[in-house]
């Protein structure tokens, strides 16, 4: 008796000091809620909460909600209840209005009024609607009862006024619960009612017992009808005045209820624990409806308040009122059987489920562990010694860091090492051999040696009882502020500058700046344990296991992200925060979180495949994400293609301008603590039609015709070019011929050939020999040259010498000469065959011939003026007035010679051939004729 009295009073100590508070969310219409006011809730197929309000049918996923109203083809809006049939349809009914459900994203109408009913149940394809009403302690029920058929509803049953022993309907794992004689029926069992109950309000089985609620206490029987308790309620279900209530169980088998303006609770060691302070609300505000969903998670619907979500009773939270809820430390009893906690300015224990305080100081202390013994640190004591009653070493400084019989030697701060003496107001403090002036934050003992860690670097010493010895320093490159530093399965982890890094025989091997996508930040402690090293960072707690990481946070399991220290005790993770003590059991930890789904879509259109047209520039793909865990852990990234995974902080992606063609767009999301759930999403985007391979193939077969008609009209230019160069070739020969008999003047030979006959009949030997060798020398020179097109000046000028000397003998009445200038080269200069023999020929005969005086002149002229020949051909004559027989042979030479003239110039436009002719001497009496022939040097 004085055991369980004792007990009572601790726990009653313990409740009224220790308050344990659940990990919840908390969501409003600030955060999308159509309304803060919620009757009823239940759960689809795909695990979205289904929640009727008065402001619509509302589904949330964890992210967003998304809410039905009028418009969407509600009767009104005033949604009092739901339910899920059997994970097909959500069964809902508005007040004052029509029974309607919601099958494949619609809302059906039924013929059925709903107005006088605020409860519906569906099992079996019956549909129960029913509101009970409280007249003075008589259960009195308005209840109806539809059997569906070929989709149409017809009434079986209506029942008014009648006294029941319990509601009109009560389903279990979509199974009727039925009451016959006394004996509760349900599956194989058949439980007897105990016969205190006067009315049963909820029956709920259990693995090992069954849950019956009755107006005033909560019945706890075996599956024979045995009491096993019998747990008085808060308040009893029914007075004077209507009380809303609910009754659910939980995953871990906890009894939770709810009251109407008295608070929501849950039962804990046969007592009834309210948790209206911990959703911070009032007794007084209403809770309407319990709901615990298939992952676990309890739903409480208010009725002013919004809704709220515990995720789990296995994360608690433990605070106390006085606002002292700043931990720091942990330490394991001797015997293990509980555990020390410490604040600032309170030392408990933890034993037996229950918190209790153990001592209270006015200044700063501090617990931990020195070889398996609670020590707790107190900074301003001036000795040591053994708390016989607590089981445990009080300390003054930071840590003991090293024992050696009674003597503990002791770290106090800065570099101050202290002996004390056990249980003796004796100490003595180690003098360092070489003074230095620093800063040490933590000594830690590792394989025979001491690390020192002075914030900037860490040396290794050694001490005895007079003497601090510098041994060596850690050679390592790491700048920064030194945090903490700690070795972990022969690996030294150092955090720096919100870094931690791992160095192996003080070499960097790795650097660690987040965990599971979430940022350390700066590290307040670094604990191991077993295969376990736990970061307590000002982020949250972060676990680095070969089994996976863990990240804790205020927004999944923490009271606050500032974290100072944890342990393991019980199979139960502490942590010691700056708003609380949380408490984790270990079971949660051992297995990764929740993986979220999602759905992609496209302008609000469910989507795996996405055509494009070519002119779409923006693409906004947004996600519906399903995630339970905690939204502001979520981790979104995306990659275009073979591109680099982005993050990405938004739930929907922007693409600005994807290129034309197939692109596979890859979306991964994940929770801190979960694994990844990838969805791609095939775009194509069709090219313009200019891209497209029908273009391509018409504008090929365009240029190829294009190439086609130049490459015809190239080839017919180059044709009619060769045409005409073979035209122009025959006229050359035929002038060539032509000039040829133009230049062998008939006269000429015959004349020459007279004179040579002349000079043997006068027995001139010597002359007619010189003159037939002349005549000789020039035939051939004009054969041996007809056939070339260009000749040498040097060639021209021995022809036209040859010929003028024989036309001299012939005449005797003129004389020639030559002027050419001395930067001329005549045996490189070529000039067109056979163009100026009919210009020297027509200054003869047209010329000089006819002149009495005998005092004739014919003169050549050669000069060179910007690389153009100019050569003229000047007579004395009487000019072109006086027309002989022989003009017509003349002026056909001089003609071929022009019209040769021409066909070089055309087929050289480039270059320059030109004649021109003009009177010599205009005052003179004998006006003379002057020819000149201009011509582009070929050398």
């Amino acid at each position: 008796m004085k055991t369980i009295f004792t007990f009572i009073i601790l726990f009653i100590f313990s409740i009224t000091n220790a308050q344990i508070h659940y990990k919840f969310n908390h969501f409003t219409t600030d955060d999308g809620l159509p309304s803060n006011t919620i009757y009823s809730i239940t759960e689809d197929k795909n695990g979205t909460i289904v929640l009727g309000t008065d402001n619509g049918l509302t589904f949330f996923n964890g992210n967003d909600f998304k809410n039905l109203n009028v418009k969407d083809g509600l009767f009104n809006p005033y949604i009092v209840s739901v339910f899920n049939e059997e994970n097909k349809t959500i069964w809902l009914v508005n007040y004052n209005g029509k029974l309607q459900k919601y099958e494949n994203g619609k809302i059906i109408n039924t013929s059925i009024y709903s107005e006088y009913y605020n409860e519906i149940k569906a099992v079996s394809g019956k549909i129960f609607m029913y509101s009970m009403q409280n007249r003075k302690n008589n259960k009195t029920y308005i209840f109806s009862e539809y059997l569906k058929k070929n989709d149409t509803f017809i009434k079986k049953l209506d029942t008014n006024k009648t006294t029941l022993i319990a509601p009109p309907i009560l389903i279990q794992d979509n199974k009727i619960i039925t009451i016959e004689n006394n004996f509760i029926l349900f599956k194989t069992y058949k439980t007897l009612i105990p016969k205190e109950i006067t009315f049963i309000h909820k029956i709920i089985f259990r693995k090992k017992d069954v849950c019956i609620l009755d107006e005033n206490y909560l019945f706890i029987t075996d599956f024979n009808g045995k009491v096993l308790h019998k747990i008085k309620l808060p308040k009893p279900l029914s007075e004077n005045i209507i009380y809303r209530h609910d009754f659910i169980i939980d995953k871990q088998e906890n009894c939770w209820l709810n009251i109407q303006s008295k608070g929501v609770f849950i039962l804990k060691n046969e007592i009834w624990c309210t948790i209206n302070e911990t959703l911070e609300l009032n007794t007084e505000e209403n809770t309407n409806f319990l709901y615990c969903d298939t992952k676990g998670k309890i739903w409480i619907a208010t009725n002013e308040n919004g809704l709220y979500c515990i995720p789990n009773t296995k994360i608690e939270t433990i605070k106390f009122k006085n606002d002292e809820n700043y931990f720091n430390g942990f330490a394991n009893s001797i015997d293990n059987k509980s555990l020390f906690i410490s604040s600032k300015f309170r030392l408990y224990s933890y034993k037996n489920k229950v918190l209790k305080i153990l001592e209270k100081s006015k200044i700063e202390i501090k617990i931990g562990n020195y070889n398996k013994t609670p020590i707790l640190y107190k900074p301003k004591l001036d000795s040591i010694y053994f708390n016989s009653k607590l089981k445990l070493l009080t300390v003054s400084g930071k840590q003991i860091i090293k024992k050696n019989g009674d003597d503990y030697y002791v770290f106090l701060g800065n570099s101050k090492i202290t002996m004390f003496k056990k249980n003796k107001k004796i100490s003595k403090s180690l003098i360092y051999k070489n003074p230095k002036i620093e800063k040490i934050k933590k000594i830690l003992f590792y394989k025979n040696e001491y690390y020192f860690n002075n914030s900037q670097k860490i040396n290794c010493r050694s001490f005895n009882t007079n003497y601090v010895y510098d041994k060596r320093e850690l050679k390592f490159k790491i700048k920064g502020y030194i945090e903490d530093f700690i070795f972990h399965q022969d690996t030294l982890f150092i955090a720096v500058n919100n870094s931690i890094y791992k160095l192996k025989n003080e070499l960097i091997i790795d650097s660690i700046k987040e965990i599971n996508y979430a940022k350390i930040g700066t590290v307040n402690k670094m604990i191991s344990i077993k295969n376990n090293l736990y970061l307590c960072t000002g982020n949250g707690l972060f676990i680095l296991s070969k089994k996976g990481n863990f990240v804790l946070n205020k927004y999944n399991f923490l009271p606050n992200n500032e974290v100072y220290n944890m342990a393991l005790f019980n199979n139960n993770l502490f942590v010691a925060t700056k708003n609380g003590l949380g408490k984790i059991e270990d079971v949660l930890l051992n297995k990764k979180s929740e993986t979220p789904t999602f759905k992609i879509r496209y302008n609000n259109t469910i989507t795996q495949n996405l055509n494009l047209k070519s002119n779409q520039g923006l693409v906004k793909l947004e996600l519906e994400i399903q995630n339970f865990n905690a939204i502001k852990n979520q981790i979104i990234q995306f990659k275009l293609d073979k591109s680099s995974w982005v993050l990405n902080p938004n739930k929907f992606i922007l693409f600005q301008s994807l290129s034309y063609g197939k692109h596979t767009i890859y979306i991964r999301v994940r929770d801190v603590n979960s694994n990844w759930i990838m969805k791609k999403i095939i775009v194509y985007k069709s090219f313009p039609f200019y891209l497209k391979w029908w273009f391509f193939t018409l504008m090929l077969l365009v240029i190829l015709s294009l190439f086609y008609v130049i490459y015809y009209y190239q080839i017919k230019k180059i044709k009619n070019k060769k045409q005409q160069e073979i035209l122009t070739n025959n006229k050359i020969v035929e002038l060539r011929q032509s000039a040829l008999s133009a230049m062998m003047n008939p006269h000429f030979i015959f004349n020459s050939l007279n004179a040579i006959q002349y000079f043997i009949n006068s027995n001139q030997k010597e002359k007619s020999s010189e003159h037939l060798a002349k005549l000789a020398r020039l035939v051939r020179l004009f054969l041996l040259q007809a056939s070339e097109p260009f000749i040498t000046l040097q060639e021209e000028i021995t022809r036209l010498k040859l010929y003028l000397e024989l036309e001299k003998i012939r005449f005797n009445n003129f004389e020639f000469s030559f002027l050419i200038e001395k930067e001329i080269n005549v045996e490189k200069i070529k000039i067109p065959n056979m163009i100026l023999q009919p210009f020297i020929e027509n200054a003869i005969l047209h010329g000089v011939s006819h002149l009495v005086e005998k005092n004739g002149e014919i003169n050549l002229n050669f000069k060179v003026k910007n690389k153009i020949l100019i050569i003229e051909i000047i007579d004395n004559g009487n000019g072109l007035t006086n027309k002989t027989t022989t003009e017509k042979h003349i002026s056909k030479g001089i003609a071929i010679v022009k019209e040769r003239i021409e066909i070089l110039q055309q087929s050289f436009p480039e270059k320059v051939y030109k004649i021109t002719q003009e009177i010599a001497f205009p005052k003179a009496i004998r006006k003379g004729h002057k020819v000149t022939i201009s011509i582009s040097m070929l050398e």
